[in-house]
Protein backbone atom coordinates (compact mmCIF):
# COMPACT_ATOMS: atom_id res chain seq x y z
CA UNK A 1 0.00 0.00 0.00
CA UNK A 2 2.77 2.62 1.04
CA UNK A 3 4.43 1.40 -2.91
CA UNK A 4 0.61 2.65 -4.48
CA UNK A 5 0.91 5.70 -2.28
CA UNK A 6 4.15 6.42 -2.80
CA UNK A 7 3.05 6.03 -6.93
CA UNK A 8 -0.24 8.02 -6.29
CA UNK A 9 1.95 10.69 -4.84
CA UNK A 10 4.27 10.89 -7.60
CA UNK A 11 1.74 11.20 -10.45
CA UNK A 12 -0.53 13.77 -8.54
CA UNK A 13 2.54 15.87 -8.21
CA UNK A 14 3.90 15.34 -12.04
CA UNK A 15 0.15 16.13 -13.17
CA UNK A 16 0.37 19.41 -11.26
CA UNK A 17 3.89 20.24 -13.11
CA UNK A 18 2.46 19.14 -15.81
CA UNK A 19 -0.08 21.51 -15.85
CA UNK A 20 1.80 24.27 -14.84
CA UNK A 21 4.04 24.03 -17.61
CA UNK A 22 1.52 23.54 -19.79
CA UNK A 23 -0.22 26.48 -18.99
CA UNK A 24 3.40 28.27 -19.08
CA UNK A 25 3.04 27.10 -22.90
CA UNK A 26 -0.32 28.14 -23.49
CA UNK A 27 -0.24 31.62 -21.93
CA UNK A 28 3.47 32.00 -24.22
CA UNK A 29 1.49 30.95 -27.64
CA UNK A 30 -1.03 32.87 -26.46
CA UNK A 31 0.99 36.04 -26.02
CA UNK A 32 2.53 35.42 -29.20
CA UNK A 33 -0.54 35.28 -30.93
CA UNK A 34 -1.74 37.91 -29.25
CA UNK A 35 0.86 40.15 -30.26
CA UNK A 36 0.66 39.70 -33.94
CA UNK A 37 -2.97 41.24 -33.73
CA UNK A 38 -2.11 44.40 -32.11
CA UNK A 39 -1.04 47.27 -34.51
CA UNK A 40 2.30 49.03 -33.22
CA UNK A 41 3.07 52.60 -33.31
CA UNK A 42 6.61 53.56 -33.52
CA UNK A 43 7.86 57.48 -34.69
CA UNK A 44 11.89 58.22 -35.86
CA UNK A 45 12.24 60.60 -33.22
CA UNK A 46 11.61 57.45 -30.45
CA UNK A 47 14.87 55.91 -31.59
CA UNK A 48 18.42 56.98 -31.29
CA UNK A 49 20.15 58.34 -34.83
CA UNK A 50 24.11 57.86 -35.80
CA UNK A 51 23.71 60.59 -38.40
CA UNK A 52 22.66 58.15 -41.23
CA UNK A 53 20.16 55.40 -39.63
CA UNK A 54 17.50 55.74 -37.25
CA UNK A 55 17.62 52.53 -34.75
CA UNK A 56 13.91 51.78 -33.91
CA UNK A 57 13.10 49.29 -31.34
CA UNK A 58 11.96 46.51 -34.16
CA UNK A 59 13.82 47.93 -37.06
CA UNK A 60 16.78 50.18 -38.79
CA UNK A 61 15.17 53.10 -40.90
CA UNK A 62 17.34 54.92 -43.38
CA UNK A 63 15.70 58.11 -45.12
CA UNK A 64 17.22 60.51 -47.53
CA UNK A 65 17.61 61.49 -51.07
CA UNK A 66 19.10 58.87 -53.75
CA UNK A 67 22.78 59.58 -53.81
CA UNK A 68 24.26 59.73 -57.51
CA UNK A 69 23.89 62.27 -60.43
CA UNK A 70 19.96 61.13 -60.85
CA UNK A 71 18.72 61.50 -57.77
CA UNK A 72 18.03 65.76 -57.95
CA UNK A 73 18.00 67.91 -60.97
CA UNK A 74 16.41 71.37 -61.80
CA UNK A 75 12.96 72.10 -62.69
CA UNK A 76 11.94 75.09 -64.83
CA UNK A 77 9.17 77.84 -63.91
CA UNK A 78 5.42 75.68 -65.07
CA UNK A 79 2.95 77.86 -66.69
CA UNK A 80 -0.22 77.43 -67.16
CA UNK A 81 -1.88 77.55 -71.18
CA UNK A 82 -1.85 81.59 -71.05
CA UNK A 83 1.70 81.47 -70.00
CA UNK A 84 1.25 82.71 -66.44
CA UNK A 85 3.75 80.69 -64.17
CA UNK A 86 2.27 78.16 -61.97
CA UNK A 87 5.48 78.24 -59.78
CA UNK A 88 8.70 79.20 -60.36
CA UNK A 89 12.05 76.81 -60.74
CA UNK A 90 12.54 73.90 -58.42
CA UNK A 91 14.72 71.15 -57.46
CA UNK A 92 13.53 67.69 -58.01
CA UNK A 93 15.00 64.80 -55.64
CA UNK A 94 14.39 61.24 -55.47
CA UNK A 95 14.15 60.34 -51.85
CA UNK A 96 14.67 56.87 -50.57
CA UNK A 97 13.56 54.75 -47.41
CA UNK A 98 15.01 52.06 -46.43
CA UNK A 99 13.64 49.61 -43.58
CA UNK A 100 15.70 46.78 -42.61
CA UNK A 101 14.41 44.59 -39.74
CA UNK A 102 16.54 43.85 -37.22
CA UNK A 103 14.13 42.26 -34.70
CA UNK A 104 13.35 38.04 -34.21
CA UNK A 105 9.57 38.71 -35.13
CA UNK A 106 7.91 39.43 -38.88
CA UNK A 107 6.88 42.67 -39.98
CA UNK A 108 4.04 40.73 -41.71
CA UNK A 109 2.99 44.79 -42.69
CA UNK A 110 3.69 47.74 -42.34
CA UNK A 111 2.93 51.71 -43.35
CA UNK A 112 4.60 54.77 -43.17
CA UNK A 113 3.49 58.19 -42.40
CA UNK A 114 5.79 60.96 -43.88
CA UNK A 115 4.90 64.25 -42.79
CA UNK A 116 5.90 67.10 -44.85
CA UNK A 117 9.15 69.18 -43.49
CA UNK A 118 7.84 72.66 -45.60
CA UNK A 119 6.00 73.20 -48.85
CA UNK A 120 6.50 71.17 -51.72
CA UNK A 121 5.10 68.53 -54.57
CA UNK A 122 4.71 65.35 -54.47
CA UNK A 123 5.30 63.79 -58.09
CA UNK A 124 5.68 59.95 -57.66
CA UNK A 125 6.33 56.97 -55.41
CA UNK A 126 6.87 53.54 -55.60
CA UNK A 127 6.42 50.56 -55.45
CA UNK A 128 3.25 50.78 -53.06
CA UNK A 129 -0.32 53.22 -52.60
CA UNK A 130 0.32 56.52 -51.53
CA UNK A 131 -2.57 57.95 -48.82
CA UNK A 132 -2.61 61.28 -49.37
CA UNK A 133 -3.56 63.82 -46.38
CA UNK A 134 -4.02 67.17 -47.74
CA UNK A 135 -5.14 70.29 -46.51
CA UNK A 136 -7.47 72.66 -48.43
CA UNK A 137 -8.73 75.60 -47.23
CA UNK A 138 -10.76 74.65 -43.96
CA UNK A 139 -10.81 70.62 -44.53
CA UNK A 140 -8.43 67.98 -45.10
CA UNK A 141 -8.13 65.71 -48.42
CA UNK A 142 -7.77 62.19 -48.33
CA UNK A 143 -7.31 60.07 -51.10
CA UNK A 144 -5.43 56.48 -51.17
CA UNK A 145 -3.54 56.85 -55.38
CA UNK A 146 -1.38 54.54 -57.05
CA UNK A 147 0.11 57.60 -59.06
CA UNK A 148 1.39 55.01 -61.67
CA UNK A 149 -1.72 54.22 -62.44
CA UNK A 150 -3.22 57.73 -61.68
CA UNK A 151 -5.24 58.08 -65.27
CA UNK A 152 -7.36 54.84 -64.05
CA UNK A 153 -9.23 57.17 -61.26
CA UNK A 154 -10.32 60.35 -60.70
CA UNK A 155 -7.62 62.73 -58.47
CA UNK A 156 -10.13 64.12 -55.60
CA UNK A 157 -6.88 66.00 -54.71
CA UNK A 158 -5.54 69.45 -55.47
CA UNK A 159 -3.22 69.27 -57.97
CA UNK A 160 -2.40 69.73 -61.88
CA UNK A 161 -0.43 67.90 -64.95
CA UNK A 162 2.55 68.49 -66.56
CA UNK A 163 4.75 66.47 -68.51
CA UNK A 164 5.86 64.12 -65.48
CA UNK A 165 2.44 63.40 -64.23
CA UNK A 166 0.53 64.79 -61.57
CA UNK A 167 2.38 67.38 -59.23
CA UNK A 168 0.43 66.96 -56.15
CA UNK A 169 0.68 70.05 -53.39
CA UNK A 170 1.67 69.09 -49.87
CA UNK A 171 1.79 72.23 -47.19
CA UNK A 172 3.72 72.05 -44.27
CA UNK A 173 2.35 69.57 -41.62
CA UNK A 174 0.46 67.65 -44.31
CA UNK A 175 1.15 63.82 -45.02
CA UNK A 176 1.08 61.30 -47.04
CA UNK A 177 0.85 57.24 -45.94
CA UNK A 178 3.23 55.22 -47.76
CA UNK A 179 1.22 51.43 -48.36
CA UNK A 180 4.01 48.83 -49.46
CA UNK A 181 3.40 46.51 -52.10
CA UNK A 182 3.38 42.56 -50.80
CA UNK A 183 3.81 41.94 -54.76
CA UNK A 184 7.16 43.56 -54.67
CA UNK A 185 8.18 41.93 -51.42
CA UNK A 186 8.03 44.83 -49.44
CA UNK A 187 6.15 42.89 -46.64
CA UNK A 188 6.54 40.78 -44.78
CA UNK A 189 10.33 41.27 -43.71
CA UNK A 190 11.74 38.67 -42.35
CA UNK A 191 14.59 39.00 -39.26
CA UNK A 192 17.31 38.87 -40.71
CA UNK A 193 19.43 35.90 -41.15
CA UNK A 194 22.87 34.67 -41.24
CA UNK A 195 22.26 31.48 -43.04
CA UNK A 196 20.16 31.86 -45.46
CA UNK A 197 18.67 34.40 -47.84
CA UNK A 198 15.80 35.84 -46.36
CA UNK A 199 13.88 39.15 -47.52
CA UNK A 200 14.64 41.31 -44.40
CA UNK A 201 14.70 45.42 -46.39
CA UNK A 202 12.59 47.24 -48.42
CA UNK A 203 13.68 49.80 -50.39
CA UNK A 204 10.66 52.27 -51.77
CA UNK A 205 10.76 55.69 -52.85
CA UNK A 206 9.43 58.98 -53.84
CA UNK A 207 9.99 62.52 -55.44
CA UNK A 208 9.21 65.61 -54.23
CA UNK A 209 9.56 68.90 -55.99
CA UNK A 210 10.78 71.57 -53.44
CA UNK A 211 10.80 75.31 -55.01
CA UNK A 212 13.26 78.15 -55.65
CA UNK A 213 16.04 75.40 -54.35
CA UNK A 214 19.39 74.62 -55.84
CA UNK A 215 20.53 71.18 -56.32
CA UNK A 216 22.30 71.52 -52.96
CA UNK A 217 19.19 71.48 -51.12
CA UNK A 218 17.53 68.49 -49.72
CA UNK A 219 14.57 68.75 -46.72
CA UNK A 220 15.07 66.27 -43.91
CA UNK A 221 12.22 63.89 -43.56
CA UNK A 222 12.69 63.71 -39.64
CA UNK A 223 8.40 63.31 -38.86
CA UNK A 224 8.01 59.39 -39.65
CA UNK A 225 5.64 57.21 -37.90
CA UNK A 226 5.55 53.89 -38.56
CA UNK A 227 2.05 51.09 -37.88
CA UNK A 228 2.52 47.84 -38.18
CA UNK A 229 2.29 43.93 -37.03
CA UNK A 230 4.69 41.72 -35.62
CA UNK A 231 4.40 37.57 -36.14
CA UNK A 232 6.37 35.67 -34.51
CA UNK A 233 6.63 31.92 -34.43
CA UNK A 234 7.07 30.41 -30.66
CA UNK A 235 8.54 27.32 -32.16
CA UNK A 236 11.10 29.20 -32.96
CA UNK A 237 11.98 30.25 -29.19
CA UNK A 238 14.58 27.53 -28.06
CA UNK A 239 13.05 28.09 -24.81
CA UNK A 240 9.54 27.23 -25.82
CA UNK A 241 10.93 24.29 -27.20
CA UNK A 242 12.63 23.41 -24.01
CA UNK A 243 9.32 24.00 -21.98
CA UNK A 244 7.95 21.73 -24.65
CA UNK A 245 10.48 18.99 -24.56
CA UNK A 246 9.34 19.21 -20.74
CA UNK A 247 5.90 18.96 -20.50
CA UNK A 248 6.33 16.34 -22.99
CA UNK A 249 8.79 14.36 -20.44
CA UNK A 250 5.91 14.95 -17.54
CA UNK A 251 3.57 13.63 -19.51
CA UNK A 252 5.40 10.51 -20.64
CA UNK A 253 6.32 10.10 -17.05
CA UNK A 254 2.68 10.31 -16.11
CA UNK A 255 1.56 7.67 -18.11
CA UNK A 256 4.66 5.40 -17.48
CA UNK A 257 3.72 5.93 -13.46
CA UNK A 258 -0.33 5.25 -14.30
CA UNK A 259 0.79 2.31 -16.18
CA UNK A 260 3.33 0.91 -13.69
CA UNK A 261 0.47 1.88 -10.73
CA UNK A 262 -2.13 0.11 -12.38
CA UNK A 263 0.14 -3.34 -13.34
CA UNK A 264 1.48 -3.01 -9.45
CA UNK A 265 -2.20 -2.47 -8.43
CA UNK A 266 -2.88 -5.99 -9.91
CA UNK A 267 0.24 -7.55 -8.96
CA UNK A 268 -0.80 -6.92 -5.65
CA UNK A 269 -4.25 -7.79 -5.90
CA UNK A 270 -2.90 -11.19 -7.48
CA UNK A 271 -0.37 -11.21 -4.56
CA UNK A 272 -3.14 -10.64 -2.28
CA UNK A 273 -4.90 -13.43 -3.68
CA UNK A 274 -2.37 -15.74 -3.82
CA UNK A 275 -1.27 -15.59 -0.13
CA UNK A 276 -5.18 -15.93 0.69
CA UNK A 277 -4.94 -19.47 -1.07
CA UNK A 278 -2.04 -20.44 0.39
CA UNK A 279 -2.90 -19.95 4.03
CA UNK A 280 -6.53 -21.07 3.27
CA UNK A 281 -4.54 -24.39 2.33
CA UNK A 282 -2.23 -24.19 4.92
CA UNK A 283 -5.05 -23.70 7.24
CA UNK A 284 -6.82 -26.38 5.81
CA UNK A 285 -3.91 -28.93 6.12
CA UNK A 286 -3.57 -27.59 9.82
CA UNK A 287 -7.43 -28.81 10.59
CA UNK A 288 -6.43 -31.89 9.32
CA UNK A 289 -3.38 -31.91 11.73
CA UNK A 290 -5.10 -30.59 14.67
CA UNK A 291 -8.32 -33.09 13.98
CA UNK A 292 -6.06 -35.47 15.32
CA UNK A 293 -5.18 -34.44 18.53
CA UNK A 294 -7.95 -31.62 19.48
CA UNK A 295 -6.53 -30.89 22.98
CA UNK A 296 -3.87 -28.86 20.90
CA UNK A 297 -6.73 -27.19 18.59
CA UNK A 298 -5.60 -23.44 17.76
CA UNK A 299 -1.92 -24.10 19.31
CA UNK A 300 -0.55 -23.88 15.27
CA UNK A 301 -2.79 -20.59 14.93
CA UNK A 302 -1.32 -19.07 18.62
CA UNK A 303 2.13 -20.10 17.72
CA UNK A 304 2.16 -18.23 14.14
CA UNK A 305 0.63 -15.16 15.66
CA UNK A 306 3.03 -15.10 18.43
CA UNK A 307 5.91 -15.17 15.71
CA UNK A 308 4.40 -12.45 13.59
CA UNK A 309 4.33 -10.09 16.93
CA UNK A 310 8.03 -11.25 16.93
CA UNK A 311 9.43 -10.59 13.51
CA UNK A 312 7.31 -7.52 13.95
CA UNK A 313 9.06 -6.61 17.05
CA UNK A 314 12.24 -7.63 15.70
CA UNK A 315 12.28 -5.45 12.84
CA UNK A 316 11.36 -7.43 9.88
CA UNK A 317 9.19 -6.13 6.69
CA UNK A 318 5.68 -7.13 5.88
CA UNK A 319 6.15 -9.46 3.87
CA UNK A 320 8.93 -11.64 5.73
CA UNK A 321 6.11 -11.42 8.90
CA UNK A 322 3.61 -13.04 6.91
CA UNK A 323 5.95 -15.11 5.47
CA UNK A 324 7.09 -16.59 8.96
CA UNK A 325 3.43 -16.46 10.53
CA UNK A 326 2.85 -18.54 7.51
CA UNK A 327 6.20 -21.37 8.28
CA UNK A 328 4.57 -21.51 12.09
CA UNK A 329 1.35 -21.99 10.97
CA UNK A 330 2.92 -25.76 9.67
CA UNK A 331 5.93 -26.23 12.42
CA UNK A 332 3.72 -29.35 13.68
CA UNK A 333 2.71 -30.06 10.55
CA UNK A 334 4.83 -33.92 10.43
CA UNK A 335 2.46 -34.89 13.44
CA UNK A 336 -0.05 -35.81 11.05
CA UNK A 337 2.43 -38.85 10.81
CA UNK A 338 2.15 -39.61 14.93
CA UNK A 339 -0.48 -42.22 15.65
CA UNK A 340 -3.73 -40.65 17.19
CA UNK A 341 -2.80 -42.98 20.54
CA UNK A 342 0.64 -41.13 21.19
CA UNK A 343 -0.45 -38.07 20.53
CA UNK A 344 -3.56 -38.09 22.60
CA UNK A 345 -1.94 -39.65 25.72
CA UNK A 346 -2.93 -38.45 28.61
CA UNK A 347 -0.20 -39.70 30.83
CA UNK A 348 3.63 -40.02 30.50
CA UNK A 349 4.98 -41.35 27.07
CA UNK A 350 7.88 -43.75 27.48
CA UNK A 351 11.05 -43.27 25.66
CA UNK A 352 10.03 -45.23 22.55
CA UNK A 353 6.73 -43.28 22.12
CA UNK A 354 8.81 -40.46 22.51
CA UNK A 355 11.07 -41.28 19.86
CA UNK A 356 8.34 -41.53 17.73
CA UNK A 357 6.99 -38.04 18.73
CA UNK A 358 10.16 -36.71 17.74
CA UNK A 359 10.08 -37.99 14.61
CA UNK A 360 7.34 -35.48 13.32
CA UNK A 361 10.02 -32.59 13.08
CA UNK A 362 12.08 -34.76 10.14
CA UNK A 363 8.43 -35.45 8.74
CA UNK A 364 7.47 -31.94 8.78
CA UNK A 365 10.77 -31.00 6.89
CA UNK A 366 10.54 -33.59 4.27
CA UNK A 367 6.76 -32.94 3.71
CA UNK A 368 7.34 -29.45 3.20
CA UNK A 369 10.87 -29.60 1.29
CA UNK A 370 9.17 -28.76 -2.19
CA UNK A 371 7.32 -25.80 -0.99
CA UNK A 372 9.11 -22.86 -2.90
CA UNK A 373 6.43 -20.14 -2.77
CA UNK A 374 8.03 -18.95 0.16
CA UNK A 375 11.11 -19.57 1.37
CA UNK A 376 12.89 -21.83 3.91
CA UNK A 377 8.87 -23.14 4.44
CA UNK A 378 10.31 -26.76 6.06
CA UNK A 379 13.05 -24.94 8.12
CA UNK A 380 10.59 -24.11 11.14
CA UNK A 381 8.98 -27.44 11.13
CA UNK A 382 12.56 -29.42 10.79
CA UNK A 383 14.24 -27.28 13.83
CA UNK A 384 11.77 -25.91 15.78
CA UNK A 385 12.83 -28.14 18.70
CA UNK A 386 16.59 -27.64 18.43
CA UNK A 387 18.06 -26.17 22.01
CA UNK A 388 19.66 -23.13 21.71
CA UNK A 389 22.35 -25.16 24.26
CA UNK A 390 22.55 -27.75 21.44
CA UNK A 391 20.61 -30.38 23.40
CA UNK A 392 17.81 -30.70 20.84
CA UNK A 393 16.77 -32.25 17.82
CA UNK A 394 16.73 -33.69 15.14
CA UNK A 395 20.14 -32.74 14.87
CA UNK A 396 21.71 -31.11 18.04
CA UNK A 397 22.28 -27.65 16.15
CA UNK A 398 23.76 -25.13 18.36
CA UNK A 399 23.15 -21.13 19.11
CA UNK A 400 23.21 -19.82 15.39
CA UNK A 401 23.60 -22.63 14.04
CA UNK A 402 19.88 -23.16 14.26
CA UNK A 403 17.93 -20.75 11.51
CA UNK A 404 16.60 -17.95 13.12
CA UNK A 405 13.02 -18.68 11.75
CA UNK A 406 13.08 -21.56 13.74
CA UNK A 407 14.51 -20.17 17.04
CA UNK A 408 11.35 -17.83 16.54
CA UNK A 409 9.18 -20.39 16.87
CA UNK A 410 11.09 -22.51 19.59
CA UNK A 411 10.07 -19.84 21.92
CA UNK A 412 6.54 -18.82 20.24
CA UNK A 413 5.66 -22.79 20.55
CA UNK A 414 6.96 -22.96 23.92
CA UNK A 415 5.06 -20.23 24.95
CA UNK A 416 1.51 -21.44 24.01
CA UNK A 417 2.35 -24.89 25.51
CA UNK A 418 2.78 -23.36 29.03
CA UNK A 419 0.21 -20.90 28.73
CA UNK A 420 -2.08 -23.90 27.50
CA UNK A 421 -4.48 -26.59 29.17
CA UNK A 422 -3.26 -29.96 27.81
CA UNK A 423 -4.24 -33.56 28.22
CA UNK A 424 -1.54 -34.03 30.61
CA UNK A 425 -1.63 -30.95 32.79
CA UNK A 426 -3.35 -27.21 32.86
CA UNK A 427 -1.77 -23.99 31.79
CA UNK A 428 0.90 -22.55 33.99
CA UNK A 429 0.80 -19.48 35.96
CA UNK A 430 1.78 -15.71 33.85
CA UNK A 431 4.81 -15.96 37.13
CA UNK A 432 5.54 -19.49 35.77
CA UNK A 433 5.70 -18.70 32.69
CA UNK A 434 7.94 -15.80 33.08
CA UNK A 435 10.16 -17.57 35.26
CA UNK A 436 10.76 -20.69 32.61
CA UNK A 437 11.60 -18.00 29.50
CA UNK A 438 14.14 -16.01 31.93
CA UNK A 439 15.66 -19.68 33.34
CA UNK A 440 15.62 -21.07 29.89
CA UNK A 441 17.60 -17.89 28.03
CA UNK A 442 20.74 -19.42 26.86
CA UNK A 443 19.93 -22.36 27.44
CA UNK A 444 16.56 -24.10 25.40
CA UNK A 445 15.87 -20.17 24.04
CA UNK A 446 17.64 -17.62 22.21
CA UNK A 447 18.47 -14.84 24.83
CA UNK A 448 17.54 -12.29 22.46
CA UNK A 449 14.50 -13.61 21.61
CA UNK A 450 13.36 -13.97 24.96
CA UNK A 451 14.10 -10.55 25.36
CA UNK A 452 11.84 -9.35 22.91
CA UNK A 453 8.96 -11.74 23.54
CA UNK A 454 9.27 -10.25 27.37
CA UNK A 455 9.10 -6.94 26.35
CA UNK A 456 5.46 -7.76 24.33
CA UNK A 457 4.76 -9.71 27.25
CA UNK A 458 4.70 -6.28 29.26
CA UNK A 459 3.28 -4.03 26.47
CA UNK A 460 0.34 -6.56 26.34
CA UNK A 461 0.46 -7.26 23.22
CA UNK A 462 1.35 -11.04 24.20
CA UNK A 463 -1.22 -12.02 26.86
CA UNK A 464 -0.31 -14.39 29.46
CA UNK A 465 -1.36 -16.41 32.13
CA UNK A 466 -5.36 -15.03 31.47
Amino acid sequence: MKKLSKDIAAIILISIAYVVTFAVIAVYYCSVKSESKNMKETALSSGSFDGTTYSLSDFDVKIGPRGGDSGAWLKDPIRDENKNILHGPSVGIIYEIVITNTGDAVITDWTADVYMPEFMWLNNGWNGKLEFHQSSGTEEKVQLIDLREYQSVPIELDYYIDHTGPMIPLDKGDKFIYCPSKADNEYPLEPASETEEVNSSAIVGFIVYVPDKGLDYAPVFDNVVFHYHLSRNAWDDPLFIAIVGVDIMWLVLIIALAVSHIRVRKLLKQQKHDAQIIDQSIKTFINFVEAKDPNTKGHSERVAEISFALADEMGYSSKECNDIRCIALMHDCGKIAIPVNILQKPARLTDEEYEVIKRHTKVGGDMLRDFSSIKDMNLGALYHHERYDGKGYPKGLKGEEIPLIARIICVADSLDAMNSNRCYRPKLTKEVILDELEKNKGKQFDPDIVDHVLKLIKQGVIKIGE
